[in-house]
């Protein structure tokens, strides 16, 4: 599938219209986050989410967990939500609060929430869901920490997943926490090589993929400010620019958790490549980098990783989302 060079809508009115798609039946591992947020925005309009399970990744669990819940309630999804990891297998805990502000959804400040977690034992529920109900999809938006660790306890789980897309890594070995790694694998580069090393069919959607789908307050300005979900939307996109703007100059920012729930939703936008992937995780200056075997004459590839994406439709359909 060829790159397609985005172009500014006009209007909401003037956007075409998405295709009707069926509702993919998912789960969500995810650490909310601004663009968690907006992913979940997305998912609730074009996929059914089964349940929602957070884990530490952009601010620390407690910040994760009460804006899933949080947004759940903003999005009326009346799924349940289990806490996960509070933080990685292995190495440092970090965060991004410089990225996502101090409780993770920038100046977004949503009520707190009447619900409660259903539990504090996300992988305990994402085992018992997977075997009830095989086949189901995850969506992994966060440190793949959940996801290794439900790997590792229940190992014949792996069979009962219909797959795993996960947002992370690059094809091209650039990184936006450090120089060459992805801010969900350098948070936890022991859990992405349990993943990467099990036997679940694996789509990633990384930076290569993600650094195309750019929307900002051009495109927030296109919803309709009464309305609470996109009036949410709006000050998320605000944020997010401003935030990663840092001073520097007004810019549209990358769709990277959005682009991992449309590659479920809206698979036909995207264009995979099958590949063998690997993490490092020893290199000084490489630690949390994604190693995406170009050559494919000497390892099976272990994963489908996206390379191109309709952006226009893509970006239409997020907005269709947030409106």
């Amino acid at each position: 599938m060829a790159r397609i060079v985005s172009k500014e809508c006009c209007s909401i009115a003037a956007m075409k219209p998405s295709a009707p798609h069926d509702r993919i039946p998912v789960l969500i591992d995810c650490d909310p986050g601004i663009d968690d947020a907006l992913a979940l925005m997305v998912a609730a309009k074009y996929t059914a989410i089964a349940g929602i399970t957070t884990v530490a990744g952009n601010v620390p669990i407690e910040h994760t967990t009460n804006n899933a819940l949080s947004l759940c309630e903003l999005l009326d999804l009346r799924v349940p939500v289990h806490q996960g990891a509070a933080g990685p297998l292995g190495g440092d805990h970090v965060t991004a609060e410089h990225v996502h502000g101090d409780t993770g959804l920038g100046n977004l400040h949503l009520s707190q929430p009447t619900t409660q977690i259903r539990t504090d034992d996300a992988v305990t529920f994402l085992n018992q869901h997977f075997l009830r109900n095989p086949g189901t999809r995850l969506i992994a938006l966060g440190p793949l920490t959940n996801v290794a660790l439900l790997l590792r306890q229940h190992p014949q789980v792996a069979e009962y997943i219909g797959g795993i897309t996960f947002m992370g890594g690059s094809a091209f070995g650039s990184g936006n926490v450090t120089a060459s790694a992805e801010f969900n694998i350098f948070a936890d580069p022991e859990a992405a090589d349990i993943v990467f090393k099990s036997t679940v069919p694996l789509e990633m959607v990384g930076l290569n993929l993600t650094h195309q789908v750019l929307m900002g307050e051009r495109h927030g300005a296109l919803l309709d400010k009464t309305n609470p979900i996109s009036s949410a939307a709006i000050t998320l996109l605000q944020s997010y620019q401003h935030l990663i703007a840092s001073g520097s100059g007004v810019f549209d920012v990358p769709m990277h958790d959005p682009s991992a729930v449309l590659a479920v939703s809206h698979r036909e936008l995207f264009g995979f490549k099958s590949r063998h992937v690997m993490v490092e995780l020893q290199g000084d200056l490489t630690r949390g980098q994604t190693v995406v075997d170009e050559r494919r004459t000497t390892r099976e590839a272990n994963m489908d990783v996206a390379y191109d994406v309709d952006i226009d439709s893509a970006i239409t359909a997020i907005q269709s989302a947030l409106s």
